[in-house]
């Protein structure tokens, strides 16, 4: 529910949004940004159990829908139950995603690698693609957007393994591809997720449990020194989703907490910096100053 310290008119008051793997980590937040902001919002998921928990804890406000973002027709029952329930749909937000353990190629059962390359490309690829053709026309009739979870991954090596890292590259070309093919009507986006404090599935392929998404030591190689909340990264979606947005389609907001930027020697160029130190002042602070130190 809205909070009650909200003033003003609320950014997303009267949108509805269809949000997939809505039912845990990043997703869950962006489903609770969503309410907070103002919309309705359907979510589709897999797992059955963390639906039913936060279809109960939302209220009205969230209609789940059970079913497999690789599946075209789950795809288009999530949408129609969408616009059953809430009459409209103005955003696509394409969020359910696995990892493959942080694996190298290298480290890949040869006999299983086929499998895990179908499974991971069919969620956090296709799944996309079949997300954004079924909710097309919708969105096309409130003028709407379309937001996906891509990933500090989307744009540079890094330790998740190249089948994930693969994918996250393949979702940024499907933003920039899909904001040209839709503009003017409908609007497209991304938000480069850095690090959360949550679980990655793994594959089913490869027998993995989920793990956790923050590697050990982590806060110690990121600039803004901290490990992000999943709520952290709600309002990036939230932005992107708004009319506050208009003019922004086919790009990819970054949230990655400096990683970035991150220099060689050092994640963080200021560490050392203080206010007293660098505030400035002017010429005549300065000649008193002088004056009060040599006396």
């Amino acid at each position: 529910m809205p909070s009650a310290a909200q003033s003003g008119p609320l950014p997303l008051a009267g949108k509805v949004a269809l949000v997939t793997g809505g039912a845990a980590g990043v997703g869950r937040a962006v489903v609770h940004g969503y309410v907070e902001a103002g919309a309705k919002v359907a979510v589709l998921d897999r797992d059955a159990d963390r639906l039913g928990k936060l279809c109960t804890e939302m209220g009205p406000d969230v209609h789940g829908t059970v079913g497999s973002v690789e599946k075209l027709v789950d795809n288009q029952r999530a949408v129609s139950e969408a616009l059953e329930a809430y009459g409209r749909l103005d955003v696509f937000v394409g969020n359910a995603g696995v990892g493959a353990g942080n694996l190298p190629l290298a480290q890949v059962p040869a006999e299983h690698l086929e499998a895990a390359l179908d499974e991971i490309f069919a969620i956090n690829v296709k799944g996309y693609l079949l997300g954004a053709r079924a909710s097309l026309a919708p969105l096309l009739r409130t003028r709407g957007n379309m937001i996906f979870s891509c990933s500090l991954a989307s744009y540079r090596a890094v330790d998740d393994g190249v089948l994930y890292v693969a994918t996250k590259h393949a979702d940024l070309g499907i933003v920039r591809q899909l904001a040209w093919e839709f503009a003017p009507h409908v609007r497209v986006n991304g938000v480069a997720v850095g690090v959360a404090r949550t679980r990655m599935e793994g594959l089913h392929s490869l027998g993995q449990e989920p793990i956790d998404a923050v590697l050990p030591g982590a806060e110690h190689v990121i600039p803004q020194g901290f490990i992000p909340e999943p709520e952290d990264y709600a309002g990036a979606f939230v932005f992107l989703a708004s009319d506050a947005a208009r003019v922004a389609t086919g790009e990819c907001l970054w949230a990655d907490s400096g990683f970035g930027v991150r220099g060689i020697g050092s994640p963080a160029g200021g560490r050392n910096l203080r206010a007293d130190a660098v505030e400035l002042r002017t010429r005549r602070e300065s000649a008193r100053s002088l004056i009060t130190d040599a006396g």
